[in-house]
């Protein structure tokens, strides 16, 4: 009976270490975004050890300056090609479209922008929340940041003053 109580204490042990590992943690995610977006409360944050989704309203929908823009996508292409965080500042184009127009210049990068989208959005992300992704996902209205190096992807809806961010380690 004590060796499997014993049995039972080390799964517990493993189980609740196994908890702690996530990819993100929600106050250092916030503070990393901060030069990024003007973030107000949190209303969704997932984080496990392959993904992280979470959706912020903000203060106001503007970018801040320190992120690098771009007008098209071939300097949007250089920018992720030197692993930086580009603001796509590419009027009219949804994020789905740009990833299309990355893909063409380069599939390597356009699918590694693509793939940063949608796995987390699969793995992290609730059945109502992936519903208004995917509206933010196909909107022209939509301004994205794409940090390659970090593997992650911020959208920023300013209609509904809200932020989409999105990480994956595969």
């Amino acid at each position: 009976m004590v060796a499997r109580l014993n049995i039972f204490g080390r799964m517990a042990v493993l189980l609740a270490l196994l908890s702690a590992c996530t990819l993100d943690k929600e106050a250092e995610l916030r503070a990393q975004l901060t030069d990024w977006v003007f973030l107000a409360q949190t209303r969704v944050f997932v984080s496990k050890m392959s993904c992280t989704a979470a959706v912020f309203d903000l203060v106001r929908p503007e970018i801040s300056s320190k992120v690098e823009r771009a007008k098209s996508i071939e300097t949007a292409l250089t920018r992720v090609r030197n692993g930086r965080p580009v603001l796509f500042d590419i009027p009219d184009l949804s994020p789905n479209e740009i990833s299309q127009q990355l893909m063409s210049k380069d599939l390597g990068k356009g699918l590694g922008m693509l793939s940063t989208g949608v796995g987390p959005a699969k793995e992290c992300m609730e059945d109502e929340v992936a519903a208004g992704y995917y509206a933010v996902l196909m909107s022209p209205d939509t301004r994205t940041i794409y940090d390659p190096a970090g593997d992650a992807l911020l959208m920023i809806y300013p209609p509904g003053n809200l932020a989409f961010f999105l990480r994956g380690n595969v």
